[in-house]
């Protein structure tokens, strides 16, 4: 017998906030507000509360058997994320590794396209493109297998079986619902029935295509725990839209299949649990089915919840629609409409590149900006932790949630393009790590293989062979001087940006020649050749970048060549104010002098007033005399661990090259060792 404990559970928002599985941000412009005519659709991928695998793996196109079926797995965040024969060499068993059990089967389709797989399906080789966010809800279910599941389908595989079978969007959401509705939907973050988490147990996704569509679609479980419920709406093409952990669909009009599909349950379902009364007004979807937060604990929970993703939906279209003059204090509301699905831009020339700025948003110039005050430190950084890190203080406040999340692990834009053949007119131009100190590279929807730096999945270990540690360790080193060394990493980021956006006209165009001689396939491949040259030279220039880094700003200098006179930055004026630099050392040194024993020797000497200033008292706490040092333990443990994590990278990255060092010096012959690593 089915368990229904769903209807009448609603946990707090720390049970709502904390273990979100995957907090990600979606950003989408229809084909009417871009500069080519094409559809964008991008995503951040902010899982951080457990590794992830890092593995962009190309998955091949296949012809089955008649009559064979298809297995469907239980995802897995962490390395790896399947082991199968099925799928992609990249996947398939290792020494020592055994295939997992799927959770079971359906039919196959006779053949399958190829695409580009991470977490979630990306981009296909019909130019599908696919960005996903996990959202909150009043249903809850379990996988297959569990003894309390009753689902086989989860959104990573609905994402990837939509890549096999769809070169459509309209395809891909009515894939995704309907294979959702009959063999049921479960999140990976659901928790148990006896700790149930809503908070993360549906998901969203912006699905595009080749012929100018732009779908926005919602899941959740449905019934019983079990089967689902599905709602999804087009994007219109003169407008762009934003999901931040949220639903975002409202008031459907079911009679116009063009603009809004979903399951046959919708309203029955909802009827049922008394979640919508027809004859209290018409039917509005997430007021129907989203986690209802209106009547939480207190107003420091409620009070997140709504800014959590409502302040980034303000910022999307805050940045593309100015004129709308939103108003940021909102919040997100399940109940009460707050901000719109989409709207129209100020701008009709939209650029992957202006997509890019808005993943790589951090408030700045707002009130929001995180990297201003001393919640920045000395060098304005970004990087405010999320409240899950202090759940075990007794201290209710939070920091802003930025698009540009420090916890990012990847972003991308993906790009259709209806009037180039489809290995060149899809593209995901796809970032490692945080989007703010990273450099997007082109990867086309006609590849057959990704660089060996891309395939290399583990986040427990640093590898020099990765393309993801080059940017990670670059990311992480900023969290050291922010404001110091951010202007080294944009400069290689907009020099290379620049030149792939440069060179992609006539490299397209050669492509083009090359599918009009030799066909698709081999136009394919000249884009796989350009594209994996590009992301094999930007990690090398990232990993070099790193370097330099390390170099020019360790030991509190600025060193550039070798100088008899280095710059030293210190910390800003303001930092000295309300860090406890200004009144040292206030009543922690008894004087022994006195004012004859210095007059007419060094000079007049006045004893001062060594006492803690009110200002100072308040930067440094009022223990200060004797051990006011120790009153900053959040600032000095910061710093302590930002130096041990850089001394730990810097050792490795010491050991390693010695390693190579000696390897060097023992394989060559005299005279003709590799300078490079002496």
């Amino acid at each position: 017998m089915m368990v229904k404990i769903f209807p009448l559970l609603f946990v707090s928002f720390c049970l709502l906030w904390l273990p979100l599985s995957r907090s990600c941000t979606v950003v989408v412009a229809g084909r009417g507000v871009t500069r080519d005519g094409s559809v964008m659709v991008s995503h951040t991928d902010d899982m951080a509360s457990a590794t992830n695998d890092l593995r962009l793996v190309r998955v091949p196109e296949a012809w089955h058997p008649v009559n064979s079926t298809r297995p469907v797995y239980k995802a897995n965040d962490q390395y790896p994320r399947v082991i199968t024969s099925y799928r992609a060499p990249a996947y398939m068993p290792k020494e020592g590794e055994e295939e997992w059990k799927p959770l079971g089967y359906i039919p196959q389709v006779e053949h399958t396209y190829a695409y580009l797989d991470q977490d979630f399906g990306i981009i296909n080789q019909k130019q599908l493109v696919l960005a996903e966010t996990t959202l909150s809800a009043r249903t809850v279910g379990w996988p297959l297998g569990t003894g309390y599941g009753y689902n086989m389908m989860c959104m990573e595989e609905l994402t990837k079986i939509a890549m096999e079978r769809c070169d459509s969007a309209r395809c891909a959401v009515k894939t995704m619902g309907d294979l959702a509705v009959r063999y049921g939907y479960f999140s990976l973050a659901s928790g148990t029935p006896d700790k149930p988490s809503y908070g993360s147990s549906a998901e969203a996704a912006a699905v595009g295509d080749r012929y100018g569509e732009v779908w926005l679609f919602h899941v959740l479980t449905g019934p019983g725990n079990a089967s689902a419920v599905w709602a999804a709406q087009r994007v219109p093409d003169s407008h762009v839209s934003v999901m931040a952990n949220a639903m975002v669909i409202r008031q459907m009009d079911l009679g116009d299949p063009d603009n809004f599909l979903a399951s046959d349950n919708v309203h029955s379902f909802a009827i049922e649990q008394g979640w919508w009364d027809p004859a209290e007004g018409p039917f509005d979807f997430t007021a129907a089915y989203a986690q209802d937060t209106t009547c939480v604990n207190n107003d420091w929970e409620f009070n997140l919840n709504a800014l959590y993703s409502g302040r980034r939906h303000w910022r999307v279209f805050d940045l593309l629609a100015p004129s709308l003059e939103l108003d940021s204090t909102l919040g997100h509301m399940s109940r009460f409409p707050t901000y719109p699905v989409s709207v129209e831009p100020d701008r009709k020339d939209l650029t992957p590149s202006d997509i890019m700025a808005i993943l790589r948003d951090t408030y700045e110039g707002t009130a929001y900006d995180l990297s201003a005050g001393i919640k920045g430190g000395p060098f304005s950084a970004p990087l405010q932790f999320d409240p899950s890190h202090y759940a075990n203080l007794d201290i209710k406040g939070g920091w802003e949630r930025p698009i540009a999340t420090y916890r990012m692990l990847f972003s991308f834009v993906a790009v259709a393009r209806s009037w180039l053949p489809d290995p060149i007119g899809g593209v995901v131009w796809y970032g490692q790590s945080r989007s703010t100190t990273t450099a997007y590279v082109p990867f086309y929807a006609g590849h057959e293989e990704v660089p060996e730096s891309y395939l290399v999945g583990l986040e427990s270990e640093m590898n020099f062979g990765s393309s993801w540690w080059a940017f990670s360790f670059v990311s992480n080193l900023l969290s050291w001087k922010w404001s110091l060394m951010f202007p080294d990493v944009k400069a290689e980021q907009q020099r290379f940006e620049s030149m792939f956006f440069k060179k992609q006209p006539s490299v397209e165009e050669e492509a083009s020649a090359v599918v009009s001689e030799g066909g698709e396939k081999a136009g394919a491949l000249f884009l796989q050749e350009y594209s994996n040259n590009a992301a094999d030279e930007v990690t090398k220039a990232w990993w070099g970048l790193a370097w330099k880094l390390v170099a020019k700003y360790s030991t509190g200098y600025i060193t550039v060549g070798e100088s008899a006179q280095r710059e030293r930055p210190g910390y800003p004026e303001w930092w000295l104010k309300v860090s406890g630099y200004e009144g040292w050392p206030f009543n922690t040194f008894k004087d022994p002098r006195s004012a004859d024993q210095c007059d007419g020797e060094m000079g007049v000497f006045s004893a001062g007033d060594r006492t803690l200033t009110a200002s100072a008292e308040k930067a440094v706490g009022p223990a200060a005399a004797g051990a006011y040092l120790g009153d900053l333990p959040m600032l000095n443990l910061y710093h302590a661990l930002l130096f041990g994590a850089f001394a730990c990278a810097i050792g490795m990255a010491i050991g390693y090259a010695s390693g190579r060092k000696q390897s060097a010096r023992e394989s060559a012959p005299l005279g003709e060792l590799n300078h490079s690593l002496l």
